[in-house]
């Protein structure tokens, strides 16, 4: 078990002074991961949640843990929860939140690099066999990685038993959390009840589940290899491209998609099978995946933007997105022929006159515009009072600028599409010489 652990610190820590919080309950895998960490000398927080479950017991996990970090020498943070803050709530996923937290919390406080938690194979084992029953998707039977982002799990490759049999030979004290026992949460009853059985009519099946997330590997792969062919952008992939795929297949490319693009986007079921969507839709047209994303087609291209559910978000608009008409949240921005006339819902810029690529994003204070009209400048926030933007409806006005900084346009709040929707700067006002024109409107 040392050499094992002496492996994964060599390929995944080559750094041993990189600061690590690691979660430890005084269980016999967490006790064994700080004994490891102590014995190799890394530069280790202990955290410890003590949720109040079992009374006196858990207090005792709590003093075993903080006593072993004082004999070792090690920085130990305790924090304790009230259980009935999840009454209502599914505590296995109240208390997984909570705790993982914590150790943000502390992993931003001490300025530390990973957080260290003591899953191993039998964890794996259990992760797989629930995504299985819970019918996810073949790429995500991955399972857990050793390091995912800022996770470190060095004890993914150990069984239970020989994290057992490690801790016994260096006399590493633990405790037992008898709660395991019970069979009241769905990872318990499969572990107590489930694998035995299939210990008896399957014996070696762990070895073929863990078999298993290779496959979801080969699965991605396959994906990723597809998905090249017709992505030359990580937010943009070939609408034509696409739609020459088998159906049955879209949804494994698209997710494919959406994981290359590095997006937190959690892809639900409905949208998956429904994801015939994406055909239908025009130039123009979206279709929301999520709170804060959204799909447009931009042509022959579908693309991943970012919509309304962070107001602070910034949007960048290229010469090419107006062309078919770019839409974002309740605006749509496209280039069109100078029109005759002009009308106050609908905002029309010299399309001659402006500096690509474009900005649309929220006004911050110092903002300032010179409003059509006027000979200097005025400050955004000046110029919303002036128009008689409430004070809770300011925040969300937007502004559209040159990728200079030099903002061309207002935009009041609101998805109304008529009234007045914004005001332009005077440097990109229509003449009699204007031929076309940048049109924003409210759809």
């Amino acid at each position: 078990m040392n050499s094992e652990f002496q492996k994964q610190i060599k390929v995944f820590l080559p750094d041993r002074s990189v600061k690590i919080v690691a979660g430890v309950s005084g269980g016999p895998d967490s006790m064994a991961l700080l004994y490891l960490m102590h014995r190799h000398k890394l530069n280790v927080v202990a955290v410890h949640c003590n949720y109040q479950l079992r009374g006196k017991a858990s207090d005792l996990d709590q003093k075993l843990v903080e006593e072993i970090c004082a004999l070792w020498n090690i920085e130990c943070v305790a924090v304790t929860f009230d259980p009935e803050e999840s009454q209502g709530m599914n505590f296995q996923a109240w208390a997984r939140d909570r705790r993982y937290q914590v150790y943000r919390d502390v992993k931003k406080e001490f300025e530390a690099d990973l957080i260290a938690t003591a899953h191993h194979e039998d964890d794996q084992i259990e992760t797989i066999f629930q995504k299985i029953l819970r019918g996810a998707g073949v790429s995500a039977w991955k399972g857990m990685d050793v390091l995912d982002g800022d996770l470190f799990r060095p004890l993914l490759g150990l069984s239970r038993a020989q994290i057992m049999q490690f801790i016994q030979e260096y006399h590493t004290p633990y405790r037992i959390d008898r709660s395991n026992e019970e069979s009241t949460y769905a990872r318990n009853f499969i572990r107590n009840n489930w694998f035995p059985l299939l210990n008896d009519l399957f014996p070696g099946w762990e070895t073929n589940l863990l078999e298993i997330p290779k496959r979801a590997d080969e699965f991605r792969k396959m994906a990723k290899t597809i998905l090249a062919g017709m992505s030359d952008h990580p937010k943009r992939i070939n609408r034509k491209e696409f739609l020459k795929l088998d159906p049955a297949i879209w949804p494994v490319v698209f997710k494919q998609f959406i994981r290359q693009t590095g997006a937190d986007i959690d892809l639900s079921r409905g949208f998956l099978e429904d994801i015939g969507r994406l055909k239908a839709l025009q130039s123009g047209q979206t279709i929301e995946i999520s709170s804060r994303y959204t799909i447009i087609r931009d042509r022959d291209q579908f693309k991943l933007t970012e919509s309304g559910g962070d107001d602070s978000i910034s949007v960048q608009i290229d010469e090419n997105d107006i062309e078919s008409g770019f839409v974002h949240n309740c605006l749509q921005f496209q280039a069109e022929e100078a029109p005759g006339s002009f009308s106050e819902n609908v905002l029309h810029l010299d399309l001659s006159k402006i500096q690509f690529p474009l900005t649309l994003r929220t006004w911050e204070d110092g903002d300032v515009i010179r409003p059509f009209g006027m000979e200097g400048t005025q400050l955004i926030s000046d110029h919303l009072t002036n128009r008689k933007i409430s004070s809770d409806q300011k925040k969300s006005a937007k502004v559209l600028q040159f990728f200079d900084g030099t903002i061309c346009a207002v935009i009041f709040p609101g998805c109304e599409k008529i009234g007045r929707i914004g005001t332009i700067s005077e440097l990109v006002r229509c003449t009699q010489k204007t031929k076309k024109t940048l049109t924003i409107r409210k759809v």
